[in-house]
This record gives structure tokens, C-alpha cells and sequence, in this order.
């Protein structure tokens, strides 16, 4: 008798779980447009190409939007300047109202000061390190770009000692999965994080990073091997849009830290770890600054345009929505020192190399 109450109550909550899925599918197709049956979620935005991940062209999933080519944002404008802004998650946006990621502010505001004058192309790739000239070379063709934005992230080079440069671009297989099937499992994730105590969320991460190194060495710190694999990229980017002749600019890294973690950003160093749980956490700031010190190097020595974005972007919460990536306003000030830099460039074609930005801030 209880086996079949207990089977019966298994069968409600089937039950339960199946309509509140159907219902999420519902609430995506009427708000959305999605497919009641394909998968959707920011995975599906995405596709595998014979440079590694991109963008899947036209594709769209809630605030993202993928252009014509594979691009986050709307479509080129012809007769305008192209700007392309190349980096990870933190150039891609994540947790910016619509419209509100970097490259749209930096657009917005290039065209306030000349009306019509450019586009800011989002070539971004959530993960992506920076030494995929291929797909680089590819966008700088395709938009005929006459700047380059380099964004790069450190984190990236966690775990690699190998510089990606030079290595033949490989197809990944699509990133679909189990996961991207059940819409209820996103829906679950964003109402902890917006209803969980932030002592709840750091004790669940550190129970996970526990679990992820419980059989291995945990690195102190970053090997120099790895910032100079970050190093080398960084050079045949630059090199690599040199040769296309497009204008490189290099940018450094900021952070919700800035120079320490304080108590009250311990839980997003956390957070990030999560992510990253073979470096300990007093390794990442290291990282941070020992990358962020090549990348000056690097600049320096190939005389191109350097904006320290790490020194002129305050950190805390204003500024970062989490650890690395930008809330509304810290997007508005990476925007606003990018779009003096480009007006600086474009007044001054011929007095290039230009001097490093916001060195004294």
C-alpha cells in the first residue's frame, strides 16, 4: 500500500515538473519566438565552424541576437567606419540591459561625436582566447574594419601553457546539451541566484570547487609558461591585424577587485573560482596582474595604442555585475575611454603610435 501511494505521489510530481515545463516552453514562444521543441538557450546561439565556436547567423535567445554574420547586434550600416571588438564573455555581454553591452555604448557614443560615422562590430565569443587569428582575420575581411578592439581575458589561460597562435583552427562539436533540453533547469538557476542567500550561494561553489580538487594539486599561481603563451597570442593578434591594415588597440583587463579582494567581493572571487578551481584563489589577482602587465609590454614593444582599462575602471559593484563582467555603468565607462582612444586615432591617422590611455588615472 505505501509503495503505491509513494508511486502515486512520484506520478504527481512528474506530473508537476511536465506542466511547469510545458508552461516555460509556452511563456518562450509567445515572449520569444522559440521553438516549443528545439532546444533553447544561450548555447543554441552559438555553432561549431572550421575556426573553433561562433556565432550562428540570425540566431537569438532572449537579449542576445545574432546578426546576418554571426555577430551580436544588429546589422552593418553601409559607408560607416567598422569597428570590431574582439574578447570573451566580458566583450560578448552578459548581465547588461539590451543595447547596453560595450560595443553598443562605444557605438553610440562614436556617433554622437560623428553622427552616422561608424559601427561597432561584437565579434566576441563567451571562452574565447585571443589568439584565434583565424576567425579574426575572417571578420576583419568580411567588415573591411579599420579598428580592432583587443579585449583580452586572462582566465582564459588558466590550465594552458600553449600559445593558441599557430595551431590549426579546429571545428568544436556543438555545445548543445541534456541540459539545453529542459527549459525548467535555467528557470531553477536564475531563481537561486536571485533568492539564495549570498552565504548559501558561496557554501554551495566552495562545496563544488571542494569536490572538483579533492583529487588533485591546486596551483598557488599561474606559471609564467602560461603568461607567455597569453603574451604570444597577444602578439599575433596584433601582428595578424597589422597585416590586414587595421588598427590594433590593446586593453588591458579590470575586475570587480581591483588591487585586493575586500569582504565584500570574497564571495565573487569565489564565484569565480568556481569556474577555474584548479588555481587557488590568491592566484587570480596574480593572474590579473601579472597578464595585465604583459599586455603593457606587449603594446609597448609593437608601439600600438594601450588603454588601461584596469587602472580607469573603478572596481565594485557599480562598475561589475560580477567578478569580470560589466554592469550598465561599467560598460558606459569601458565605452567612453575606447571611444577617446578611436576619436584620438582618427583626428591623428598619421601621429600613430598614440600614447597609452589613462596612464596617470
Amino acid at each position: 500500500m505505501r509503495f503505491h501511494t509513494a508511486l502515486r505521489y512520484f506520478g504527481y510530481g512528474v506530473l508537476a515538473l511536465a506542466t511547469l515545463e510545458i508552461a516555460a516552453r509556452v511563456e518562450d514562444a509567445v515572449r520569444h519566438g522559440a521553438s516549443m521543441l528545439a532546444p533553447y538557450s544561450i548555447n543554441t546561439v552559438f555553432q561549431p565552424s572550421p575556426y573553433g565556436k561562433e556565432g550562428k547567423p540570425g540566431a537569438s535567445y532572449l537579449k542576445w541576437h545574432m546578426n546576418s554574420l554571426g555577430y551580436r547586434g544588429p546589422e552593418l550600416a553601409s559607408g560607416r567606419t567598422n569597428v570590431l571588438a574582439f574578447g570573451a564573455s566580458e566583450t560578448f555581454g552578459l548581465y547588461e540591459s539590451p543595447g547596453e553591452e560595450y560595443p553598443r555604448q562605444l557605438e553610440a557614443e562614436l556617433n554622437r561625436a560623428t553622427p552616422g560615422g561608424y559601427n561597432v562590430v561584437n565579434i566576441a565569443i563567451p571562452g574565447l582566447r585571443i589568439g584565434r587569428t583565424g576567425y579574426l582575420e575572417r571578420a576583419i575581411r568580411q567588415t573591411h574594419a579599420r579598428y580592432v578592439v583587443i579585449y583580452p581575458s586572462p582566465a582564459n589561460y588558466i590550465g594552458t601553457t600553449t600559445p593558441f597562435c599557430g595551431q590549426a583552427d579546429q571545428p568544436i562539436r556543438a555545445q548543445t546539451a541534456w541540459s539545453d533540453q529542459i527549459r525548467l533547469l535555467g528557470r531553477f538557476d536564475q531563481l537561486a541566484k536571485r533568492t539564495l542567500p549570498a552565504t548559501v550561494m558561496t557554501a554551495s561553489r566552495r562545496l563544488s570547487i571542494w569536490n572538483e580538487t579533492r583529487s588533485s594539486v591546486v596551483m598557488d599561481h599561474v606559471p609564467q609558461a602560461s603568461i607567455d603563451a597569453f603574451a604570444t597570442d597577444l602578439e599575433c593578434v596584433i601582428e595578424a591585424t597589422r597585416a590586414l591594415d587595421a588598427v590594433p588597440i590593446v586593453v588591458t583587463h579590470a575586475t570587480l577587485f581591483g588591487p585586493a579582494v575586500s569582504p565584500e567581493t570574497q564571495d565573487m572571487l569565489v564565484a569565480w573560482r568556481k569556474f577555474y578551481p584548479e588555481l587557488a584563489e590568491a592566484g587570480f589577482l596574480d593572474l590579473e596582474q601579472r597578464a595585465n602587465a604583459a599586455a603593457e609590454q606587449v603594446a609597448m614593444r609593437a608601439q600600438v595604442p594601450l588603454v588601461r582599462a584596469d587602472r580607469a575602471i573603478a572596481p565594485g559593484r557599480a562598475n561589475f555585475a560580477d567578478f569580470v563582467h560589466f554592469s550598465d555603468q561599467g560598460a558606459h565607462e569601458m565605452a567612453s575611454l575606447l571611444r577617446d582612444t578611436i576619436l584620438d586615432l582618427a583626428a591623428h591617422p598619421a601621429a600613430q603610435p598614440i600614447a597609452p590611455q589613462a596612464l596617470s588615472q
